[in-house]
């Protein structure tokens, strides 16, 4: 069927203007189709191929992640990061690491992991010396020989009810009034 009808279409291809003799008409000439058909098996080319990279990649990851000892290098893979961090990591005691071989560095999986699990915080007790005056603290051995308590007990006694200690040479003392409170 002819058509006698004449629109003016741009090629999607070239971006040139030209006259169609039908309404559907996307590219300017045969040659124009033929290179826009070629430059999109191309492109669907070069997305598979970027697809299986991809995916191998994942796979080899994964595998890193189920390995029990890792190297330098598949450590820093893991973390994203260089060879040099990995390194500086081990030198500063953040990470412990074996050599096996002149240069062979093993870390184990564990210690990757340990980087991530947030440190306590250690509550900040007011400084007891300020607070409490030798005078009214009791020694150690005063409390053991007053109450007859077993070193043992008395250490657990205090890090359990959280008792401060005030420290002076190598001699601790606690509050005589928590003490009391506690053992009578």
């Amino acid at each position: 069927m002819s058509s006698n009808i004449k629109v003016t279409r741009i090629c999607q291809f070239c971006g040139q203007e030209f006259e169609a003799r039908t309404t559907v008409t996307k590219f300017c000439s045969h040659v124009c189709s033929r290179r826009a058909y070629k430059a999109a098996v191309r492109d669907q080319k070069i997305e598979k191929s970027n697809k299986e990279v991809t995916a191998t990649k994942v796979t080899a990851l994964e595998y890193l992640k189920l390995k029990e000892f890792l190297t330098v290098r598949e450590a820093a893979t893991i973390l994203n990061s260089s060879r040099q961090t990995i390194y500086t990591l081990i030198n500063s005691g953040k990470i412990k690491a074996s050599n096996i071989k002149l240069k062979k560095t093993l870390i184990r999986r564990e210690e990757i992991d340990r980087l991530f699990i947030p440190e306590p915080v250690v509550p900040v007790v007011p400084d007891i010396q300020k607070v409490v005056q030798i005078e009214a603290c009791y020694h150690m051995a005063e409390i053991q020989e007053k109450y007859h308590i077993s070193e043992k007990a008395l250490f657990e006694l205090i890090k359990r009810n959280k008792i401060p200690k005030l420290k002076m040479g190598k001699y601790a003392y606690v509050p005589k009034e928590r003490i009391d409170q506690l053992l009578k």
